[in-house]
């Protein structure tokens, strides 16, 4: 029997059976007495016929499901979700927590090791955790302490709450995220303790990677007591337009210019293009420039953003 020669009201039983009796195929294709692929070509030609019309009734306010797709098309990204623009960057910040949340939840699966790198958007990922049951995950920092800022937005802490909301594993690294020279971080790297816990680094299956740039977050990186405003002055000229995980990228997502990034005690821009799958995490417009570079430099494959940005990121040429 061709598609072409199923009769109407074929087409309307079986329709009929596995819409609105909620019948499985195997089922249908027992009392039709034809195979299974026979039941799924007959409701396609009954969709193609106009018999069948499904309706998606989007409940959400804002329906940014086109503009999704249209930034996944542009930048070759595995998926794109995108929150309201806050009132303020504070509101903005839980809006992100709060998808990211739930993106973490619908992914994650068992003997998984997760990565967090640091900051004031990751944060407020834990207090939207939603877990009634012990998942078998590791969360792990992506680098060292970062100084003398707040405790909250340190790589060690993200990994610790997102692993006990989870009641899950975490492996902490207790070193600083930067040293003062290389001879320093050589040493320090060959701590046989330390040693180990880079070796987590190449077995990373999700990452958590916070988006972001030098001329935002002067007062962080100030604060962090590793930074003067010289070295970010420097760092601008230099080109630096986005850091993740306090590794810096110009807008084309090279790192290799900057000296910065050798003395950072964690993982490396290598490393994170290797892990399978990469989050990317930021909002407001000003942070355009920064999200495009971290895009082309393939260090995300799944973005959330927020509204402001998401459209002004359709507007690079």
């Amino acid at each position: 029997m061709t598609r072409a020669n199923y009769s109407t009201r074929l087409m309307v039983r079986c329709a009929k059976m596995y819409y609105e009796d909620n019948m499985n195929q195997d089922e249908i294709s027992e009392i039709l007495q034809v195979s299974k692929s026979t039941v799924s070509r007959i409701l396609a030609a009954a969709r193609n016929k106009g018999i069948v019309k499904i309706i998606v009734d989007n409940p959400l306010k804002d329906d940014y499901i086109q503009l999704e797709k249209e930034i996944e098309s542009k930048f070759g990204l595995k998926e794109v979700i995108i929150v309201d623009s806050g009132n303020d960057a504070k509101e903005t910040k839980r809006n992100l927590g709060k998808a990211a949340a739930e993106y973490i939840q619908r992914i994650m699966k068992d003997g998984q090791i997760i990565g967090v790198t640091w900051g004031t958007t990751l944060k407020e990922i834990p207090q939207f955790v939603e877990n009634d049951r012990k998942r078998k995950v590791t969360f792990i920092p992506m680098l060292g302490g970062i100084g003398e800022a707040e405790i909250d937005i340190h790589p060690n802490q993200i990994a610790l709450q997102l692993a006990k909301k989870f009641n899950a594993e975490s492996k902490l690294l207790h070193a600083p995220y930067q040293v003062d020279s290389m001879e320093r971080k050589e040493s320090l790297i060959s701590d046989k303790n330390i040693w180990e816990f880079f070796k987590l680094f190449d077995n990373i299956h999700v990452a958590l990677i916070g988006i972001g740039s030098p001329l935002l977050n002067t007062s962080t990186l100030v604060e962090s007591g590793y930074y003067t405003m010289e070295d970010i002055k420097m760092l601008v000229r230099q080109g630096a337009v986005a850091d993740i995980s306090s590794l810096f990228i110009d807008k084309d997502g090279n790192g290799d210019k900057f000296e910065f990034n050798n003395r950072v005690v964690g993982i490396d821009l290598e490393r994170i293009k290797k892990i399978p799958l990469t989050i990317g995490i930021a909002g407001s417009i000003e942070k355009r420039d920064a999200i495009l570079a971290a895009i082309k430099g393939n260090y995300i494959r799944v973005l959330i953003v927020d509204e402001a940005a998401a459209r002004n990121m359709l507007k690079e040429n």
